[in-house]
């Protein structure tokens, strides 16, 4: 059996500045339309699916070539997980086997992002045995093309691992919080719509794939705005949402 042509290409993983990314909704529509030939972005904000509602709203009534879904970086207590095809919030800082049958039931799909990087906050290899064991399919694809540091680091191990022992879809995604990071790392898939991204990672067909080369460098002065919006700005934002979310729970 002859496997599907890969002739479509996602980036699944961008932050705008509904997070931590200097890059506001519209700026990413904007060049990934006229910088890039990417068919499927997904925007997917640290614990935030604001961002990527908006994008997907104004690209359909846009007129951009592109398919855009709506994501979220969740932070649950073991590690980022990634969460495609979203309509409403994911809770943030929970177990990860709640946090996968959160976004179940709204019918995404979450893959792993920076697989077992020690150099951010990741799911490790236990987490991953442990999710793997009491959610299949709960987990449908990991990260294996990843450009920043955090993700080059591990990015051997966890393609072999992949291939010996989980056998989930493979990704790519630039983890962009700047715009010419966008594309860097994507996702192959046979298709060219979001359904089809979809269908690629359900059956398991997809590759991740880095460019070569490197971005077009980005300026001190934004480097530093960057880390102060993740390091400063951030936390505080999702304290501020965590004790909301716990306020609501107790109310209900």
């Amino acid at each position: 059996m002859s496997l599907p042509a890969l002739t479509g290409k996602a980036d699944i993983h961008l932050h705008s500045s509904y997070s931590d990314g200097l890059m506001t909704v519209q700026q990413i529509l904007d060049w990934v339309q006229e910088k890039t030939d990417l068919d499927v972005i997904a925007v997917t904000d640290h614990d935030d699916v604001e961002g990527g509602l908006r994008a997907r709203e104004l690209a359909a009534g846009g007129g951009y070539r592109f398919d855009v879904i709506a994501g979220a970086e969740i932070s649950t207590r073991d590690g980022h997980l990634l969460a495609l095809f979203l309509e409403k919030q994911v809770r943030s800082f929970r177990p990860i086997e709640e946090t996968i049958e959160e976004v179940r039931e709204q019918g995404g799909l979450c893959v792993v992002p920076h697989p077992m990087s020690w150099l951010t906050t990741s799911i490790g290899e236990r987490t991953l045995n442990r999710a793997m064991a009491h959610h299949t399919p709960g987990i449908f694809g990991l990260e294996v093309a990843n450009p920043t540091i955090a993700g080059r680091v591990t990015r051997l191990k966890v393609a072999r691992l992949n291939r010996t022992r989980y056998g989930l879809a493979e990704t790519g995604g630039s983890d962009a919080h700047f715009l010419p990071s966008i594309g860097t790392a994507y996702t192959k898939f046979a298709g060219k719509t979001a359904e089809d991204l979809r269908r690629s990672l359900l059956e398991r067909t997809t590759a991740g794939v880095q460019r070569p080369g490197r971005p077009e460098p980005v300026s001190v002065r934004d480097l530093i705005r960057q880390q102060g919006r993740s390091m400063i700005w951030l936390p505080a934002k999702r304290v501020r949402n965590h004790l909301a979310e716990r306020r609501t729970a107790m109310l209900a």
